[in-house]
């Protein structure tokens, strides 16, 4: 079922937006790692400790890019609302989404 999900056209880019960075943070941090630890950090005392720092911020900020790049994307909710006359055709609005009409 979930990847049945992901499969649909409308689902399309976020299902390449989330391989994409499962992909990064499972090889990303590996690359960062050996080449810290053979070629950055290979003078100091704890080389693994260095490169396995780098490694870590490096999944923090493949985990960072991927929130970011995910809430700026353009809500098609909010679109049909403000093409509409309406407003209601995605039901009512409840709770912070609610707007005052008085």
């Amino acid at each position: 079922m979930g990847f049945k999900i992901l499969l649909q056209e409308q689902n399309r880019d976020t299902a390449r937006k989330l391989g994409i960075a499962t992909g990064c943070m499972f090889t990303l941090p590996f690359i960062v790692f050996y080449f810290c630890f053979y070629f950055i950090f290979h003078e100091k005392r704890e080389t693994a400790a260095w490169s396995g720092g780098a490694a870590v911020v490096t999944a923090n900020l493949v985990i960072a890019g991927y929130v970011i790049s995910a809430f700026s994307e353009e809500d098609e909710f909010d679109n049909q609302i403000e093409d509409s006359n309406t407003g209601d055709e995605g039901g009512p609005r409840v709770g912070a989404f609610k707007r005052r009409t008085d």
